[in-house]
């Protein structure tokens, strides 16, 4: 099949060889890269193991604490646990986007300023359990769902809101901890199989880079000094990842983009500064896009 001008876009804006693109490529037309992994909740007694097969985490140094990952062919959702919010069940690309929290010290107070439906909030929450954390989605329906999550598994000394991020802005609350998993065009969702029209599109992608920005502006004015932000997104276009990165960046001063050793080989050839991407081919879900930056302390 000829690739399409979106598509060719795409292979060219990520700067890969013919190998890498064929392989983008193939992985989006396939719909076959989603791999799942399922993260214990502070339901989940010490010790507990879930009772389906799991496999071989050897080659995922980076993998978050409590995260296991069914074996091919297990429907984790259907076990009698996950319906007592014992675990939570996400795309492996969601666990990867978290190893950066390995970085940062545990939290007194966090947000996860675009929770919905909860993932990102739940693998905090499995690595250290904080004090004060506000899980918090502007739309309504899906705010009820991460109400639902967060109750169904237990998420202790959680509150779920639903303001803007300018309205955080504007609050003038602080955080040690920032989750910014940035709504996007979602072009790995094809590579699950899950259409997506436009995805690959210029304006999408503008569209969407211009709101991560405009979210990021936001985000930065809520975090103490000595405090993180954590960004991901699942799309790989540069303009939505490693550009808006280099936006903030360049744009507000005392930020730093913080290196994350478990993540060296994922890290971006696009940007001076650390950041990381995953891709279908690296055999750990359909990718994902992610970055730690640290306030100056002052």
């Amino acid at each position: 099949m000829e690739a399409s001008n979106g598509e060719l876009r795409l292979c060219k804006r990520l700067g890969l060889d013919a190998e890498g693109a064929a392989a983008l490529l193939s992985a989006m037309r396939a719909g076959a890269s989603s791999r799942g992994a399922v993260v214990l909740t502070p339901k989940a007694p010490q010790g507990y193991v879930p009772p389906f097969e799991c496999a071989s985490t050897a080659e995922m140094p980076w993998l978050p604490p409590r995260v296991f990952v069914p074996a091919a062919g297990v429907k984790a959702t259907a076990c009698e646990d996950y319906r007592a919010g014992l675990f939570y069940s996400l795309d492996l690309s969601s666990c990867w986007e978290s190893a950066a929290l390995a970085c940062v010290p545990a939290p007194s107070r966090s947000l996860d300023l675009c929770a919905a439906p909860g993932g990102k909030s739940m693998l905090m929450a499995a690595r250290y359990l904080p004090a004060d954390h506000t899980a918090n989605e502007v739309n309504a329906a899906r705010r009820g769902i991460l109400r639902q999550n967060m109750e169904q598994c237990g998420v202790p000394h959680v509150t779920v809101t639903g303001l803007r991020p300018d309205q955080w802005a504007a609050s003038g609350e602080l955080f040690d901890l920032l989750l910014v998993d940035a709504p996007c065009s979602g072009q790995s969702l094809l590579c699950k199989g899950i259409r997506n029209p436009g995805c690959l599109g210029a304006s999408m992608v503008n569209g969407n880079a211009k709101r991560q920005k405009g979210i990021m502006l936001a985000a930065v004015s809520c975090v103490r000094a000595g405090g993180h932000i954590l960004y991901s997104t699942c799309t790989y276009d540069p303009d939505e990842n490693e550009k808006v990165m280099g936006y903030i960046l360049k744009r507000v001063p005392g930020w730093r983009a913080v290196e994350v050793p478990s993540l060296t080989p994922f890290r971006s050839s696009l940007a001076e500064f650390p950041c990381y991407r995953l891709l279908p081919a690296h055999g750990c879900g359909a990718g994902g896009f992610c970055c730690l930056l640290k306030k100056t302390e002052v």
